[in-house]
């Protein structure tokens, strides 16, 4: 194995992912890529909804951007913490397609992701970012439970 990839929306729930994908990496010896996606279909939704103006649009998708490069770089800091050879990837456009392209377009052979919320309908099942990331992955996917043991197996390293 040479390649796992985490994808990042930010937040504590992602930082524990994270971590878990920085264990893996040490334990196997091998990089992760992080990839965090700007979703812009979600941002055109809410042009088309009304709810922004272009001009908010375009400060909202900035402030994505900044917060996207706050976070990749907290990332970055607990993978080089644990001498783990970590790449951070801001992309734009569809999550789950960006995620599975990139994942194949890097010959991953692991992904690794956050716990996948409760679907309630077979049509929140298709619009839900997470299951549609766990269902078009080109590789085995690792979904990460228990943050307390993830934070103990970070912190042995």
């Amino acid at each position: 194995m040479k390649q796992i990839v985490v994808p990042l929306v930010g937040g504590s729930p992602s930082i524990i992912t994270a971590k878990y994908a920085i264990y893996l990496a040490k334990i196997l010896q091998v990089k992760v890529t992080a990839i965090y996606v700007i979703d812009e279909k979600a941002i055109q939704e809410l042009l088309r909804s009304r709810v922004f103006v272009e001009i908010e649009a375009r400060e909202y998708e900035i402030d994505m951007e900044q917060q996207a490069r706050l976070f990749m770089q907290r990332v970055k800091t607990l993978a080089e913490n644990k001498k783990v050879e970590l790449d951070s990837l801001i992309l734009k456009g569809e999550v789950h397609t960006e995620i599975a392209e990139k994942a194949r377009e890097l010959g991953a052979e692991l992904l690794v992701m956050g716990d996948l919320k409760e679907v309630l309908s077979w049509k929140e099942a298709f619009y839900n970012e997470g299951e549609r990331i766990f269902r078009e992955s080109p590789c085995p996917v690792v979904i990460v439970k228990n943050p307390q043991e993830v934070e103990r197996l970070y912190k042995e390293l």
